[in-house]
């Protein structure tokens, strides 16, 4: 059994409780994540997915609680971090390879031998002969497709996605989930993925957590028993794949009748 990469105990988050009333974002959440596993997190529009995440890669102090990479505290700052936001993040003004190389550019890598290992990455991911290229000059798709290079070139611990695919059109993000399912399969980095797309999740994921609705908790956990390697165009045609997308599409309507209610 695979040895726990990423540790959360007892984290909660209150936004704004300098006042008088906060607002409970999170409610004692315990979660571990398995060295190379890929996890999804879902939940309705609001619940706090991103507030999570960015409590898990150190860029939100919780309220409360513990967020640990292989043992040690995560502000300890001795890790590889992968982002992987929802928005464009790119240097308008860098060419794409010069874009992809940052992060390595930061560690203090020769100029020569980053934009080679960049190269390198964009040639395995379709990007070459894209290497001059400025953003403005390449697709939605392709964009992303550099941003994500850009997280996977460090080999960090672990890669946070904040539903990176989001305002890309359906054919773009069949494409980008082959990518990752590509890229994963072969260097197996501990991946925690948000998205709002059940189908998505089940897609990619080995394992999915259903956040409730706010102060959020772990209200279920799913095993995605479907073979790997998988092919995403015959992945949502299997019986298993129909069955479990029914089961957290229910528990998700029963969070939102839940609050209409109130």
């Amino acid at each position: 059994m695979k040895s726990n990469k990423l540790s959360l105990k007892n984290i909660h988050h209150v936004y704004g409780q300098e006042r008088q009333a906060g607002t409970e974002a999170i409610r004692h959440i315990d979660l571990e994540v398995r060295d190379g596993e890929l996890l999804a997190i879902v939940g309705a529009s609001g619940c706090g997915k991103s507030t999570l995440l960015n409590i898990m890669c150190g860029m939100i102090e919780p309220t409360g609680g513990e967020v640990k990479i292989d043992g040690e505290r995560i502000s300890s700052g001795s890790h590889r971090i992968g982002y992987i936001s929802q928005t464009d993040t790119l240097l308008p003004w860098r060419k794409i390879d010069s874009n992809v190389a940052l992060g390595l550019e930061l560690e203090g890598i020769s100029k020569r031998e980053r934009l080679e290992r960049a190269r390198q990455m964009m040639a395995l991911s379709g990007l070459k002969g894209f290497e001059k290229m400025y953003p403005h000059e390449l697709s939605g798709g392709m964009r992303k497709r550099a941003v994500i290079i850009r997280a996977l070139i460090q080999n960090p611990d672990i890669i946070f996605m904040d539903e990176p695919f989001g305002p890309l059109d359906v054919f773009t993000r069949e494409a980008l989930q082959k990518e990752i399912l590509k890229m994963w399969g072969e260097r197996k980095n501990t991946i925690v993925y948000i998205t709002h797309d059940i189908a998505e999740a089940i897609t990619l994921a080995d394992r999915i957590v259903l956040l409730s609705r706010r102060p959020s908790v772990i209200k279920n956990e799913y095993i995605v028993d479907l073979e790997r390697p998988r092919v995403i165009e015959e992945c949502k045609y299997n019986p298993k794949f129909l069955q479990l997308e029914k089961q957290i599409w229910n528990d998700i309507k029963d969070e939102l009748c839940d609050a209409d209610m109130e």
